[in-house]
Order: C-alpha cells, then structure tokens, then sequence
C-alpha cells in the first residue's frame, strides 16, 4: 500500500461528515492567519470539478494543476483515485481534505478533497462523490485515461455537465475516439457536453491553416485540395504511437469541407495512417497521417501540415511546419514549385491547466468538435 504525502493531500478524515467540519475548521483558520496579515479571504467556488485517475502519479498531477487555476476557477474539487494496487477484500474509503496556505499574493480560498478508493469499489464512489457536490455550480469531470465501459464512468457521468478528456492519453485512438462519437451522438448526449484537452492543442494550426485561405488570391483552391499530410510526434524508438491529435485534424478539414469516406483507415509505415476521402464534387483526397521524430516534441503533438491543391494546371501547396525551437510555426504557401509567401509564427506551448482554464469557461456543446470527431468515425469506420 503506497503512503500518501500529507502536505499535498492533507490529513485524512474517516467519514464525510468529519471531513466537512475539518473543512470548515481549516477555512476558519485559513481566515485567521489572513486578518493577522491584514488581508480578507474569501471563500469562492464557480464551479465543481471531479477528477478521476487511476494512478497517482495522474492524481498528483490534477491536484497541481487544479491549485495553479484557482485565482482563475475557484472550485470544490474532488480527486477520485481508484487505487487498484490494493487489493483487499473489502475495499475501503479514505477521504483527504485540503485549504492551500494563504501566500502573499492569495484572496481565494478554495478547497480540494482527494477520495482514495481501494479495490475494486465502484458502485460506491458515486455515493461519496455526490454530497461532496456544491449545490447549483456547474459539475465538469475530468476523466484522466480512456473512457471505459464500466459502471465507476457511467455512475459519474451522469453527474456531469461536461466531460472533460484526453486523447493524447489513448493508446487505441481508433476505438476511444469512436466511443468519445458514440457519447457525443448517444441517447445521453445532451444531458451533457464533451470536450477534449487534445483538440484545445489544435486550435493554434486550425487557426494558421484559416488564415491561408483568408488570402483572397488563395481561397479558390480551398474546393480543390487533392492530398493532406498530417505529422505527429513519436519517441526516438517510434514505440510511442498517438495519432489521436492529427486524426482530428482531419476530421475536422472534413466536417469543414464536406468530404465523405471513400476508403477505411489502413495502416502505412510505422504507425502511420492512409486512406482516401471523397470531396463534395466527387475529386478523391488522399490523406497520409505520419510519425515523425522531432526532438523537444511531445509523442502525438502535430510537427506539421501539407495540404496541396490542384487548380487548373496550377499546383499549390500550403505548409506548416514546426521551427527547430519547438516554439515557432513556419507558413509556407507554395505555387508550382515556387515560394509565394513564407512567414514565422509563434506556436503556443500551453501546460495542462492552462488547458483546462480554457475549458473551463465553457458549460456549452463545442459543435465544431462534435462534428469533427462524427466525420472522423465516419471514415474510420
């Protein structure tokens, strides 16, 4: 049984109705040591987050990203750690609570409680999770691995307003994204929204791959794309294999575009993708989705973009292509062989929670994403 570090989850508590007193009793003092600073604290929550992670190491990480958002998205947050390398025969419940120390520069006080579930316990982490819920505050639950089919998802789901994932995190990007289609489609879809940190990635290169064809000289050739070539990031052995990011991307040119499937995903190189797409007048688009090793690149961030097009008897190609900084996009626009236009870019690298402060301004359906993933499992299928 692994020992938890008290000074990140705090002191453990044996039932909810201790575990709300000692938060009271640590907001209490939390006040306390502000007035003799001279400083007021108050106590703010917008929104309840749920966190569930089946290792600790994901558990931890949440908890660190959910104490940086705080000044931001002052919440009650709940951290359920299904700690499976236990196992007992009856499973058992600890519940952490945690007030962060007033520093110099804090005036929220938010609260953070880790349930620690151990065993194999699911139809009981509802039961805990829900009188931990702020009343009338949004519920967004951040699920740190792949969605399962199992009773502990479904159980907290259903108290959710929006599900929050990562698809960088699936390993088997064809069957999780489809499960991610099937939620967003499903008969329980609308009771809440999804949304995910690795389309959050993306919008930088959506955003450069718009700009191209906002160019009035560029835009007839956006009807007239025959071929796309998505990159992604992959560990120096190339045993490290997550399309999920770049599939996206082509999911979404195609929701944007119109295309249809004309062929199913079939494998090419190592861990690459290829298949082919139909446009809207019938024109056959051909899509490679590529590993590439690129030093300073995450497995599965997006190192680059091509899409070419054929108009007439011109054939253009526009470009994107991460610097050697890992900071910097280079646009390139491309015109039969010649450079047209050539630019350098700043590429955001955005950390985890600054990826959740986004989202977590939204309660709403990202329609765009939906659409995206829909005509991603329509050709994946």
């Amino acid at each position: 049984m692994s020992a938890l570090d008290e000074s990140v989850w705090g002191a453990s508590v044996p039932s909810i109705g201790v575990l709300e007193r000692e938060l009271a009793r640590l907001r209490r003092a939390a006040g306390a040591h502000a007035k003799e600073q001279g400083r007021v604290v108050a106590r703010a929550a917008v929104l309840n987050l749920v966190v569930f992670a089946e290792r600790e190491i994901h558990a931890a990480r949440a908890a660190a990203s959910i104490g940086r958002l705080a000044l931001r998205h002052p919440s009650r947050a709940t951290i359920v750690w299904a700690d499976r390398s236990e196992r007992a025969v009856e499973a058992r419940l600890d519940l952490h609570c945690h007030v962060p120390r007033v520093g110099d520069n804090a005036q929220v006080c938010y609260e953070q409680i880790l349930v620690r579930v151990r065993g194999d316990d699911d139809a009981r982490i509802k039961s805990v999770v829900y009188p931990l819920l702020v009343p009338d505050l949004p519920v967004f639950l951040w699920w740190t691995d792949s969605p399962p089919v199992a009773r502990r998802f479904d159980d907290l789901l259903a108290l959710a307003d929006r599900l929050v994932v990562d698809s960088a995190d699936f390993a088997r990007p064809d069957t999780m994204l489809a499960r991610l289609s099937r939620l967003v489609h499903g008969e329980t879809a609308r009771r809440f929204s999804i949304t995910d940190l690795n389309w959050t990635r993306l919008t930088p290169w959506r955003e450069l791959v718009a700009q191209f064809f906002d160019v009035e000289g560029w835009r007839p050739f956006l009807d007239r794309i025959v071929g796309v070539r998505v990159g992604f990031g992959v560990d120096m052995d190339g045993r490290d294999i997550h399309p999920s990011q770049a599939l996206l991307c082509v999911g979404w040119l195609a929701s944007r575009l119109g295309w249809r499937p004309a062929a199913s995903l079939a494998p090419a190189e190592a861990g690459g993708l290829l298949f082919s797409m139909s446009r809207s007048d019938g024109a056959p688009v051909m899509v490679r989705v590529r590993p590439r090793f690129e030093r300073g690149v995450e497995p599965g961030d997006t190192t680059g973009l091509r899409i070419q097009c054929r108009l007439g008897s011109e054939l253009a190609e526009f470009v994107l292509k991460r610097s050697p900084d890992e900071h910097h996009v280079t646009a390139t626009v491309i015109l039969n062989g010649d450079v047209r236009s050539l630019r350098v870019v700043p590429l955001p690298a955005p950390r985890i929670d600054d990826l959740m402060a986004e989202e977590l301004t939204i309660t709403g359906s990202d329609h765009v994403f939906e659409e995206a993933l829909a005509a991603l499992m329509a050709f994946a299928s």
